[in-house]
C-alpha cells in the first residue's frame, strides 16, 4: 500500500488506479466518547480498506458536514458546499497523477452533500470516478444507534478502548425521527447528544462491526470499479 508514508517518486512508481479517501468529523459525541470519534475511525478504517485493495491510502479528512451538532462545545462545521469542493480538489489531484478511482468512504452521517456532488463530478464523465461508500451500510443489527450509541462505542471498545469514558455512557432515544434533526438538531433532540444504546456497547460488538465494514467497503468499491471499466470498455477508446 502506498500512502502518506511513501515519496513522491515511489507513487509514481506505483502507478495506483485507485485511491480511497475516509472522511470523518470533529463533533460532540456525548459525555464518553472523543470529539474525533468520526475521524479516528475513518482514519483506521480507511487505511484497512487501503491495504486489502493495495490502494493508495490519503489521509482522512477530520473535518465536514456536523451542522446537526451545532450548539454543542467542541464542534466544528464545514459548509457543504465547502466539503463538495474539497472533495473536487482532492479528485483533480489525485487526478493529476495518473489515479482513475477514488473511493470516498463516509464515516459521518450529516454529509448529505457527498451524493449530489459525487453524482455531478461522475455525470460530467470526470476522471477520477469517484465512488460514495457508506461504511455503516455494510453493518448488520445496529438498530436505534445514530450517534454516540452502541455501534460507535462497541468499535472504540474494541480499536481504542482507553478513549471511552464508558463509566459516562447514558442510553437515550429521542421521541423524534432522524429527519427531525433538520428541524432541531442535535440539541434540540437530544441535550447530551446520544442517540442510542452505548450502554449495551462491548468489545466484541466492536471487532463484529470493524470487520464487517471493512469487508463492505472492499467488496462494494471492487463491484463499482468492475461496472466503471466495463462501461468504458463498452465505449470504445
Amino acid at each position: 500500500m502506498n500512502g502518506p508514508e511513501s515519496t513522491s517518486f515511489e507513487v509514481k512508481e506505483a502507478a495506483c488506479r485507485l485511491a480511497v479517501l475516509g472522511i470523518g468529523s470533529f463533533e460532540q459525541h456525548s459525555y464518553h466518547l472523543p470529539l474525533d470519534t468520526d475521524f479516528f475511525f475513518a482514519s483506521e478504517m480507511s487505511r484497512k480498506v487501503a491495504e486489502a485493495l493495495k490502494a493508495f491510502y490519503l489521509h482522512a479528512l477530520p473535518y465536514s458536514s456536523s451542522l446537526a451538532h451545532k450548539g454543542f462545545s467542541g464542534t466544528v462545521l464545514l459548509k457543504p458546499e465547502t466539503v463538495k469542493r474539497i472533495i473536487w480538489d482532492i479528485a483533480e489531484s489525485v487526478s493529476d497523477w495518473g489515479v482513475r478511482y477514488l473511493a470516498v468512504i463516509n464515516f459521518h452521517g450529516g454529509n448529505f452533500i457527498l451524493n449530489p456532488a459525487i453524482r455531478e463530478w461522475n455525470m460530467a464523465g470526470r476522471l477520477p470516478r469517484i465512488m460514495h461508500i457508506d461504511y455503516y451500510r455494510g453493518l448488520s443489527d445496529t438498530g436505534a444507534n445514530l450517534h454516540a450509541g452502541e455501534m460507535e462505542t462497541s468499535m472504540m471498545l474494541y480499536l481504542a478502548p482507553e478513549r471511552v469514558r464508558f463509566e459516562r455512557a447514558k442510553d437515550y432515544v429521542p421521541p423524534f425521527g432522524r429527519e427531525d434533526l433538520t428541524h432541531f438538531g442535535m440539541l434540540g433532540t437530544s441535550p447530551t447528544g446520544v442517540w442510542g444504546y452505548p450502554e449495551r456497547a462491548t468489545r466484541e460488538k466492536g471487532e463484529r462491526w470493524f470487520e464487517e465494514g471493512v469487508r463492505y467497503c472492499r467488496i462494494r468499491i471492487g463491484e463499482l470499479m468492475e461496472k466503471f471499466d466495463e462501461m468504458e470498455g463498452a465505449q470504445g477508446p
